[in-house]
């Protein structure tokens, strides 16, 4: 079995076509140390469950990433509101009601905003994510955000979208659409499971066989006052083909292809583990696919790459097949 060494030359060999790589000019000046984002605003309409329930309540219960107290004091500080309406804590929610959240300005954690523009025509662009760049906005991040990076990286990408995801630790190959027409085709290609992605891994152990196809049963799990996926049984029918390009023995870890097959969060993270492979430096995911560590799930270190992806144009409807290598290999 060959060595990561062999490997780095096989996996991707000199002539490899590789479309030419070139770096957004806007996402490569800084991690905008020490500068405050622009605040945000969070919509979400109060579903009937809920009807008849304390504006206070509501929010401790739905959104458990920030305790009661914490609620209280930003409803008391006027930045809720209910139908428009400055709420207060003891009022009462209605289904239907429209509740936001008027978030202040606040500092991002530091983040690496530079990423590399792989292929774009009018329709489409397929951009190269580095590790550590979450690419939705979401808790902590809003402008560091590899969405807001490639937004105000062009005047043409100013109304662009991902249509579909990293995790925030997964490097490599996120693809966008220009224009609605091309975003609608392409998530519906995303939906039906067309588009083929294959992820470079660097697993512990070498003991993996040679191919396996995971079939772990994935399902959501409390994780402190958030939710994350893990392997649980009941859980839903998840797919994931693996094959072993080389063992490393020295190093005592392996390097894998990995298709996710279905679409489950942190899926091939998951099913390696449960393999008994979890990701070198993957402190979330232990032995059997389960958590292993009280860590938030945005942790990262560990080496996973998407580093070829495949779909039709969504306009032309030509089959594009995109390759990405990883700074680790």
């Amino acid at each position: 079995m060959r060595t990561l060494d062999d490997a780095r030359s096989s996996v991707f060999p000199l002539r490899l076509p590789f479309y030419s790589r070139s770096h957004s000019g806007a996402a490569v000046n800084s991690h905008r140390v020490g500068l405050m984002n622009r605040g945000y605003v969070y919509r979400h309409v109060v579903p009937p469950r809920h009807a008849g329930r304390s504006l206070l309540a509501h929010y401790a219960d739905t959104f458990r990433h920030t305790s009661e107290d914490g609620w209280r004091a930003e409803i008391e500080s006027e930045r809720l509101r209910v139908n428009d309406v400055v709420a207060c804590v003891a009022e009462v929610l209605q289904a239907g009601d429209r509740v936001t959240y008027h978030r202040p300005p606040w500092q991002e954690p530091d983040a690496p905003l530079a990423f590399g523009v792989v292929y774009e025509d009018e329709h489409v662009l397929v951009v190269e994510k580095p590790r550590g760049l979450q690419v939705q906005p979401g808790g902590a991040f809003q402008d560091h955000t590899l969405w807001h990076q490639v937004r105000i990286s062009a005047p043409h990408r100013a109304d662009t979208s991902p249509v579909h995801r990293l995790g925030r630790g997964t490097s490599g190959l996120v693809l966008f659409g220009l224009t609605y027409e091309a975003r609608a085709e392409l998530s519906a290609q995303f939906r039906r499971c067309e588009p083929c992605k294959t992820y470079l891994a660097l697993a512990r152990g070498t003991a993996l066989p040679d191919s396996i196809q995971a079939r772990h049963p994935i399902g959501p799990v409390p994780h402190g006052p958030m939710t994350v996926w893990c392997v649980q049984e009941g859980g839903k029918p998840s797919h994931t083909r693996v094959r072993v390009l080389a063992r490393d023995h020295a190093q005592d870890c392996t390097l894998v292809a990995a298709q996710p097959i279905s679409g489950r969060p942190d899926q091939i993270r998951i099913h390696l583990a449960a393999c008994g492979a979890p990701l070198v430096g993957d402190r979330l995911f232990g032995p059997g696919g389960g958590i292993a560590e009280d860590v938030p799930p945005g942790v990262g270190g560990y080496s996973l790459h998407a580093s070829a992806l495949r779909f039709l144009h969504p306009i032309t409807r030509t089959s594009l097949k995109l390759r990405s290598r990883p700074d680790w290999l």
